[in-house]
Formats: structure tokens, C-alpha cells, sequence
């Protein structure tokens, strides 16, 4: 585990070293300008680590404190095995611009920095559609390949439907579909891949009072946390004559 010190520097020095120590995630010429001139540098951090090298962050202390920065950093930088010896990086912050805001260093930070391990992802979501007027139970399971950013795999759900009643008899109809899927989360890598595209085709033989012929759905599904997301959609039936939009959550 990294050792971590928290250097303050007085704003002279601040300045000098802005000067002498190039950042990471510039800006361009104009909103370097408005940057400088609005919120100009008032504070250094230094993060120092065992292999002497160091981490600098450059901020003015109306939008940050060292202490707010050290209590952000700090569990991130102790995962950031790999960070290169001898070597020192410097990132300016500034919360008026994506490229120097906090969210946007940390981010840089983990993905250059923090050791990525490539895991598989098996689920069995549920959930409850409202198909073509009727409501749908969806059950099922779902595997994916997890990269840093985005994952690959597909699903087998099966959307359950209750036709009307027939001499007091009721059959339930199951239409099992299979899934390709890619899921992604640009820019964030704390949390979930909160976004899913599927594209899917109905693969049972028996037939359904609701689905016939060639039977196929798209949908996108947006994560609301951990457990819960809402998702909607298309299914196209009767050899594409027939198109019924979907909308429904899921439990993971």
C-alpha cells in the first residue's frame, strides 16, 4: 500500500511551480485565460509515494481544500500500483471546465493508474414489461465480459404472457428470447455500466397468442443503482408487420 504525504504550498510557490511543472490536462489558449484570470492558482498538494515519484494538484482554494482533496484522493491513490517511478505528474483543477474537474482527474487518475482485472458478470434479472396494452413478466439470465469501460455478452429472457381467459382455463404463454449485448460507462468508473443496448430473437417453437412468425427486439436499459433500471424497447413480430414498444424495470 502506498504511503501518502499532503504537502500545502504558499501561493508564490504555487505559481512558480505552475510555471516550471507541465500539467496533464491543459486547456486550450481561451479557457486557459479565463481559468487564470478567475480562479487563479492559490494552492499546491502534493501526494509523495515510496518509489519517489509525486502527485501535484494545482487549485484555488475558494473551490477546494486540502483537506476535501486528501479525504477524495487519498482511497484512490492507494490502489495506484502502478504509477511509474521517478516521475513526478501534475493536474490543475478547476470545476468550470470538464478536462480540469475533479471527477474528470480522478478518472484519468484510476484509468492510467489503478490495475485493471477483466471479470465475467452472471446475473438473473427480472422484472415486468407493459407489452402491446398487456403486462409481461420478464425473467431470465444474463453473463457479461467486464473491461474497465464496457462489457460484452447476452442474456436468455423469457416474456411471460397471460391471455384472456378461455372456458374458465388460462394458458401462459412463454416467448424465450436471446440476447446479444453491449453495456458501457464513458467517463465514470466508480460505479456500474449503467447503459445496455440489446438486440434479441425469439427462439421457442411454441407458439404464443402474442408473438408469431419471425419475432425480434431491440431495447436500451438504463441502470437507476445498483439493483434497479428501467428499460425500453421495440419488438417486432408477424415477419415485421407488427410492432409492440416496451416498457418495464428490472431487478437485478
Amino acid at each position: 500500500m502506498k504511503r501518502l504525504l499532503i504537502v500545502p504550498f504558499l501561493a508564490l510557490l504555487c505559481a512558480f511551480q505552475t510555471q516550471a511543472q507541465e500539467v496533464e490536462n491543459p486547456l486550450g489558449a481561451s479557457n486557459q485565460e479565463w481559468l487564470d484570470r478567475d480562479w487563479p492558482v492559490t494552492d499546491t498538494l502534493v501526494f509523495d509515494f515510496p518509489n519517489e515519484s509525486a502527485l501535484v494538484l494545482y487549485f484555488n482554494n475558494t473551490e477546494f481544500t486540502a483537506s476535501e482533496l486528501t479525504e477524495e484522493l487519498e482511497p484512490l491513490l492507494r490502489k495506484a500500483t502502478d504509477f511509474p517511478e521517478f516521475t513526478t505528474v501534475a493536474y490543475r483543477l478547476g470545476e468550470q471546465f470538464s478536462n480540469t474537474s475533479l471527477k474528470h482527474v480522478k478518472y484519468q487518475i484510476e484509468k492510467k493508474y489503478v490495475p485493471y482485472v477483466d471479470s465475467l458478470e452472471m446475473t438473473f434479472p427480472v422484472g415486468l414489461d407493459f407489452t402491446g396494452g398487456d403486462f409481461t413478466p420478464v425473467v431470465g439470465f444474463r453473463a457479461h465480459l467486464n473491461w474497465r469501460n464496457f462489457s460484452l455478452g447476452g442474456s436468455i429472457t423469457n416474456t411471460i404472457y397471460f391471455p384472456e381467459r378461455i372456458e374458465k382455463n388460462i394458458k401462459v404463454n412463454s416467448s424465450w428470447f436471446a440476447n446479444a449485448e453491449f453495456a458501457w460507462e464513458f467517463g465514470n468508473l466508480e460505479g456500474p455500466r449503467r447503459n445496455t443496448f440489446g438486440i434479441g430473437y425469439l427462439i421457442n417453437e411454441n407458439k404464443s397468442q402474442l408473438f408469431s412468425g419471425t419475432t425480434m427486439q431491440a431495447y436500451y436499459n438504463r441502470k437507476i443503482n445498483k439493483n434497479l433500471s428501467i428499460q425500453v424497447g421495440v419488438i417486432s413480430t408477424e415477419n415485421f408487420k407488427t410492432f409492440y414498444p416496451t416498457l418495464g424495470i428490472r431487478f437485478w
